[in-house]
């Protein structure tokens, strides 16, 4: 039997408090119940055949999420974790698992506020389970989107379509593949806070929720809502900045807020904090000195914790890879000290 391992950043940076990775692999029900926490389970395996669990996990201060497979079926029962909000992805479902009686939503995604919790998990099963801190979600979104996901979570499911639930199910492995490949992004606030927005923003693109449209929210609104957008940016710390936190700032709602950006800009919100964070970069590449930050710290600081895609897009926008940015730079500031 394997014992789980927690896995911090490679090298002597510090992490962020809160936050790490951990892989388990555990061949024994009861050693399960105590890896599982902050969950409180009873698992009892079905059918005789062997138990096993595997596990690929990232925490960070308000989230904690894990892709897991079983080989063999099991009941669970329990207490779901105090003060977070809990959901179930799933990559591959045996056709009798179920969640409190009843089978997989197909227009949906189990959830569960702070309480009880039953479910047969069948054997071959493949999931990401994703848990948010309550008080962290209520702060960064507009209090009617807050109050609506909560109003599914109560009824145990979390509305969306199956494409959306395989699109957030493929981009999670990709986040969790992404961060035990290199987690030196969990040494930089920024970052741990960029993905933390990234995975709010990914659960309300996946989401069913009654919003408003255009007509109803109505122009003077959205008018006004873009002008403090505007202006709460020019203070805000562009590597920590999100959507949702920003919609919560101001008083608006989200929807609000991304027709107004599309009429004023013709880009969402996101897409224009991304800009500015882009922009920032070039400008902390241009203005490094020798022996100074590096990409990968200039990047984390701003918030770009996927440093390939974040290199592309430099590219694309720029001409040149922010490497050859902070290259040319660096030999131009020597030589002129050399003057």
């Amino acid at each position: 039997m394997e014992t789980p391992v927690q896995t911090s950043a490679s090298g002597s940076a510090e992490l962020m408090p809160g936050a790490f990775i951990a892989v388990q692999d555990i061949d024994d029900p009861c050693v399960w119940e105590s890896a599982s926490r902050p969950w409180e389970l009873l698992a009892s395996p079905l059918g005789g055949g062997p138990f096993r669990n595997r596990k690929q996990a990232l925490v960070t201060p308000n989230w904690l999420l894990y892709r897991e497979s079983f080989l063999g079926s099991l009941h669970v029962q329990g207490m779901s974790p105090p003060g977070m909000l809990g959901f179930t992805v799933p990559i591959r479902l045996g056709g009798g698992s179920h969640y409190w009686g009843a089978a997989l939503p197909e227009q949906g995604m189990p959830a569960t506020l702070p309480g009880a919790l039953d479910a047969r998990i069948d054997a071959g099963q493949d999931h990401v389970i994703v848990l948010v801190r309550l008080d962290w979600m209520r702060e960064q979104l507009a209090p009617l989107t807050a109050s609506a996901i909560e109003r599914c979570a109560l009824k145990r499911v979390l509305p969306t379509v199956p494409r959306e639930r395989r699109i957030l199910g493929i981009w999670l492995r990709h986040i969790l593949d992404r961060v035990h490949a290199d987690a030196r992004l969990l040494a930089y606030p920024s970052a741990v806070d960029a993905l933390e927005c990234d995975l709010l923003e990914g659960l309300l693109r996946t989401l069913c929720l009654a919003v408003p449209g255009p007509s109803v929210e109505g122009a003077r609104r959205r008018r006004r809502g873009f002008d403090l957008a505007i202006e709460y940016m020019r203070a805000a710390d562009l590597g920590s900045l999100c959507a949702p936190a920003l919609c919560a700032e101001i008083g608006v709602s989200q929807r609000t807020l991304e027709y107004a950006f599309q009429e004023r800009l013709g880009t969402s919100p996101m897409e224009f904090i991304r800009r500015l964070r882009m922009h920032a970069a070039r400008r902390a590449l241009l203005a490094a000195q020798p022996g100074g930050a590096t990409v990968t710290e200039i990047a984390m600081t701003l918030g770009f914790y996927q440093l390939g895609r974040f290199a592309a897009e430099y590219r694309t926008i720029f001409g040149e890879l922010p490497s050859a940015t902070l290259t040319r730079r660096r030999l131009y500031t020597g030589a002129s000290l050399l003057v």
